[in-house]
């Protein structure tokens, strides 16, 4: 099993310990890269074993032909919609994954849900998931086509969110991606966060982990093979999401205003702390994946390599080898 730290290509490698040569100093084998829609800098191409694709928080009303296209531009309208219509949606993923693949990555996370860009700060949302899954499964063929022998150049992670999409409560959404996707080389990233997110009482760390392991113990054999990354962090925000006001987006705010709220109310729901408890070490055990991505955040980046420590710290010794 290898342990990753979560970077990104904004980010300098310089920040990293000796430009990433150092990271094994810390019992770490190299960086989850966040990459964008555009080459990645070849100087992390011998440090990012793993790669996490951008995501788009609303590319489902584009492929639903839903979507207001007014007030975005040629940059954002990627970011936010994965591009104006399907064909454009389908050209940018696949030019993210082939800048992607110069990396040579094992596998390339992708976010796995949707939601509307005027219900992000509400409770409730309107996009139901078993459909947003079936739009994503038929983008993902259409995407995964274009490359050779219809399969892309390494393994699409499909990761989980609290957001309509994939949220992996039970076997079903696997069996149902299964049978929808017409590619062969993809799996889960399972985020552990991002699970507690969707959980009513997920206020303390143990409870969280408790529930969390009753969810993967339902898992069947053939799901768990699936699942060969994970993304480890704690997110213990029931209070917030069951007491924060719900506001629709207001009439005129610009897709940048929309962003900056929802991302401030977002950071509030998705914690990304390290565990401080060796509860993480039995989900980890119970699905066995070949990396474990310590997503855990912090103020600058010696507070998140402070927090990859004290996390990593949970794991035996002999991981380090």
């Amino acid at each position: 099993m290898k342990h990753l730290f979560n970077y990104s290509v904004l980010q300098p490698v310089e920040d990293l310990p000796g430009n990433g040569g150092g990271l094994k100093d810390i019992g770490c084998d190299g960086i989850e890269l966040f990459t964008l829609f555009e080459k990645v800098p070849d100087i992390y191409k011998g440090i990012s074993p793993s790669v996490h694709l951008p995501y788009a928080v609303d590319w489902y009303s584009v492929w639903t032909g839903k979507a207001d296209l007014s007030g975005f531009d040629e940059d954002n309208v990627k970011y936010i919609l994965f591009g104006r219509d399907r064909d454009e949606i389908v050209k940018n993923l696949r030019d993210a994954i082939g800048f992607a693949a110069e990396v040579k990555p094992a596998y390339g996370v992708l976010h796995a849900g949707a939601a509307s860009l005027d219900e992000l700060t509400l409770r409730e949302q309107t996009y139901d998931s078993r459909d947003v899954l079936g739009a994503f499964c038929e983008m993902m063929n259409r995407v995964a086509s274009g490359f050779k022998g219809g399969e892309p150049p390494f393994k699409l992670a499909f990761e989980n969110l609290w957001w309509p999409g994939l949220k992996m409560p039970d076997p079903c959404e696997y069996e149902f991606i299964e049978a929808h996707i017409e590619f062969d080389n993809w799996g889960f990233c399972l985020d552990t966060g991002h699970m507690m997110n969707t959980l009513p009482d997920a206020t303390d760390e143990n409870t969280c982990a408790e529930r969390l392991l009753e969810i993967f113990e339902r898992y069947s054999d053939d799901m768990k093979d699936r699942i060969g990354t994970m993304h480890l962090h704690v997110s213990t925000s029931a209070g917030y999401r069951s007491t924060f006001e719900s506001v629709r987006r207001p009439p005129g705010e610009t897709v940048a205003e929309t962003i900056t709220r929802a991302y401030d109310h977002g950071s509030k729901i998705d914690q990304h702390r390290p565990f401080f408890g060796n509860g993480c070490r039995a989900l980890v055990e119970e699905i066995s994946p070949d990396f474990v991505t310590h997503e855990t955040m912090g103020a600058d980046i010696k507070h998140a390599l402070r927090n990859f420590v004290q996390q990593r710290a949970h794991f035996a010794p002999a991981d380090y080898l």
